[in-house]
């Protein structure tokens, strides 16, 4: 096998299978990624048996092969290389040579046999959806809450996909136990025969960091689903994505419906407030005291391994005064992403989740639970 290829396009196709070449499996053939010399392109294929790349590129192919070689190594050695063009071939000893006229790597790799099958897909019911859109619903959904990897709950390590065909758009729910998100995204393409019979679907988080790795603003997106398969589609990658088994709990039991006290305070200064009490939140001292009252909010922290911190926020709360304890790092992360200049917080007392919202983005809402007191 022998091809060149623009050191821009190979960087940037290697990068995006990092993430999952980085997981560790069973096999240690998955760190590799395999690399398939065929016409004018070379094909790159990575999978962590859960989640699945493949991506077709231009190159100046001389003798059609298949190789795999270290993921991390190869990015790390095409990321510096010298020149704009790479050259890449197999040896007489199997061994793959990257070089130019200046520089040459000879890397062992793995016998390509031995790489894990990826799923044919073919001829899926898709829909259509903005890359832009799609990137701001996953930063909004994408909560990993420090999951270990024994964790098994299909509602804690998968994100619920429900498509409400009639309203046109997909709604993902996403949960780590402490909090919950809610983000509806309208479709650019809808398809009837999208879930087939299901209304509702588990993806695996896992594919979250991955779509985000690949998908531009300016590009649409098919998504579609076949047979256990979770496929997000572009046109010239694709990810595959094994769909999580089980039942999700029925989300709508966490939204309170009936919560008419708030109170309503601007994103940015809020956000600054909220950084500024973090700076004494620390693993064993996470809890920072909310306490409301009609025309203020105090937040206040004691640490014992630093101090204590304490600042007001001046507004207007409808409510009976009380106090409640939060992880800040919970609204920070909720209104981070939110569309809106200013944030609306509906909340009761200290034994109720509160509702994190704006006007201005009305498809997106957070859940936070309280710490116990």
């Amino acid at each position: 096998m022998q091809f060149t290829i623009k050191k821009s396009v190979f960087v940037e196709a290697i990068a995006k299978v990092q993430g999952i070449s980085s997981r560790k499996t069973p096999f240690v053939i998955t760190q590799q990624v395999k690399i398939t010399a065929q016409k004018d392109s070379i094909s790159i294929e990575a999978t962590d048996l859960e989640v699945a790349f493949r991506g077709s590129y231009p190159a100046d192919v001389k003798d059609f092969g298949v190789i795999t070689i270290p993921a991390k190594k190869l990015y790390e050695i095409i990321k510096e290389f010298p020149s704009e063009t790479i050259a890449c071939k197999v040896m007489k000893n199997g061994w793959v040579e990257i070089a130019d006229s200046k520089v040459q790597y000879q890397m062992v790799g793995m016998d390509p046999a031995d790489f894990p099958s990826l799923p044919e897909i073919e001829d899926i019911s898709h829909i259509v959806v903005e890359g832009k859109t799609l990137l701001d619903v996953i930063e909004k959904v994408n909560l990993s809450g420090g999951l270990t990897s024994e964790e098994k709950r299909p509602h804690l390590i998968g994100l619920l996909l429900e498509y409400l065909k009639d309203e046109g758009l997909i709604r993902f729910v996403s949960t780590d136990g402490n909090r919950l998100a809610k983000v509806d995204c309208p479709l650019k393409e809808t398809n009837d025969n999208f879930l087939g019979s299901e209304s509702k679907v588990i993806l695996h988080k896992k594919i979250l960091p991955e779509i985000m790795r690949i998908v531009e603003s300016g590009q649409d997106v098919k998504i579609g689903l076949s047979d256990r398969y979770f496929v997000v589609g572009l046109q010239r990658e694709t990810l595959i994505c094994v769909m999580v088994e089980g039942d999700y709990p029925d989300y709508k039991l966490v939204i309170p419906d009936d919560m008419e006290t708030f109170f309503e305070v601007e994103k940015s200064m809020f956000h600054s407030v909220l950084r500024r009490i973090l700076i004494f939140c620390t693993e064993n001292y996470r809890a920072v005291r909310f306490k409301l009252e009609k025309d203020r909010l105090t937040l206040y922290i004691v640490n014992p391994e630093i101090g204590e911190s304490k600042e007001e926020v001046m507004l207007a709360f409808n409510g009976e005064p009380f106090e409640a304890l939060f992880n800040p790092r919970f609204f920070i992360e909720a209104i981070s992403p939110m569309n809106s200049e200013t944030v609306r917080v509906r909340i009761e007392s200290e034994k109720k989740g509160c509702i994190v919202e704006g006007d201005e983005d009305p498809s997106y809402l957070s859940v936070i639970m309280p710490m116990r007191m």
